[in-house]
């Protein structure tokens, strides 16, 4: 203790060496690590579905028998280049079906709410005007 009334004792961190508060935050660190790990890990009910499984198996087999007649570079190029395409064309079509959409709710009338065109009360839209030409 310090002598000095009303005054704590020091906590081992303060008169710790530098080395030492190393190993206690690597600890700290472990022991999160060690806890992530945990939580990570599958329970032991879960199992990999089946179709996933044949979905592996089949990629694997057609991997192994494109690469009897091509090599490999070209493989991962041509996988690559499909995958952009695949991209591309399933946002076109997405797009293409968000389009769909918000043109059928255009084909009803809409209301002052929706905040379409609302015509005025003493519009005289629908009659001839009164000049005559």
């Amino acid at each position: 203790q310090s002598g000095v009334e009303g005054s704590r004792p020091l906590s081992p961190l303060c008169i710790a060496p530098p080395r030492a508060l190393a190993i206690l935050a690597m600890s700290g660190l472990a022991e999160r690590l060690k806890e992530y790990h945990r939580s990570a890990r599958p329970k032991k009910g879960d199992e990999v579905p089946a179709k996933h499984v044949a979905y592996f198996l089949g990629g694997l087999y057609a991997v192994i028998h494109l690469l009897q007649y091509i090599d490999l570079w070209t493989l991962l190029i041509l996988a690559t280049v499909g995958y952009v395409l695949y991209r591309h064309i399933q946002s076109t079509l997405q797009m293409a079906s968000s389009n769909s959409e918000e043109a059928a709710p255009d084909a009803r009338p809409r209301t002052a709410r929706e905040g379409g065109p609302v015509k005025a009360k003493g519009s005289s839209s629908g009659k001839k005007s009164g000049k005559k030409g």
